[in-house]
């Protein structure tokens, strides 16, 4: 058995029930790189690790070998833990997985994960939605196969007038907000970056659509970060419990542990 299991967006505290004693009896932990520390933890001693850590342009291990290797270690007879950073299904090639199970004879599940696309924005003071603002989100992969460019509908997506999640999409910040503007969406839209969403090194920038690539350059943010862009931004410094100083009245994670 291959159990598929969403770790969340990094530490312990947003890893499911389920997930948790789903790596307490792992026998090999295939896991990725945005795992957080703590979870890693709690993977038991005398587990098989496998590091397949993916970031743009280096892969510790291809797709390929990554498949093959859990159906070898499943038809080993070992309970197999495939640790996916986020949610299982969200932009992190779990459905990829599962269909090479499949074909192989390889029985699995999936515990799905808290995505950071949601996480994020909350830990930052952003609710994605509100029913003062919008009724909708739409979230929206910026990170494009190797040799290929983005291929968004940005018309269409401001059409929506929801709130824009786009994941993997720092290094196409420019791109995003260019693609935005050519769209139709008002050049002052509310808008923002949380890198490292839910960590204690969380940071945040927010501004404008327009505004929005020189503040994040400003800053230096980098991957992993989460982009935000829509009304609700405007809610963040009133609502931010989290982000650490010089955010005003923001709540360190050890005042809440």
């Amino acid at each position: 058995m291959v159990t598929l299991v969403g770790a969340g967006p990094g530490g312990r505290e947003l890893l499911t029930l389920g997930g948790a004693e789903a790596l307490c009896r792992a026998e090999v932990v295939v896991y990725d790189r945005l795992v957080g520390e703590d979870i890693l933890a709690m993977i038991p001693e005398h587990a098989v690790r496998v590091d397949a850590g993916k970031q743009s342009a280096c892969h510790m291990i291809p797709q390929d070998g990554i498949n093959a290797l859990l159906v070898q270690y499943a038809r080993e007879g070992r309970e197999v833990v495939r640790l996916k950073g986020g949610d299982c299904f969200l932009f992190g090639r779990g459905g990829e997985e599962c269909e090479y199970l499949r074909a192989h004879g390889v029985p699995y599940r999936v515990i799905p994960g808290v995505s950071s696309a949601l996480a994020a924005p909350a830990y930052a003071g952003i609710p994605v939605t509100h029913r003062g603002y919008c009724s909708s989100v739409h979230i929206v992969t910026a990170h494009a196969r190797k040799n290929e460019t983005l291929k968004i509908d940005y018309e269409s997506l401001v059409k929506l007038h929801g709130t824009l999640i786009f994941l993997m999409g720092v290094a196409a910040l420019d791109e995003v907000c260019a693609g935005l503007l050519a769209g139709g969406i008002a050049p002052d839209t509310p808008a923002a970056v949380v890198e490292n969403g839910t960590r204690p090194n969380q940071r945040k920038a927010v501004s404008t659509v327009e505004g929005m690539p020189a503040c994040a350059r400003e800053m230096g943010l980098k991957s992993p970060a989460v982009i935000v862009v829509g009304d609700v931004c405007s809610l963040s410094d009133t609502l931010d419990w989290f982000t650490p100083p010089p955010y005003d009245g923001a709540v360190q994670r050890e005042d809440i542990e």
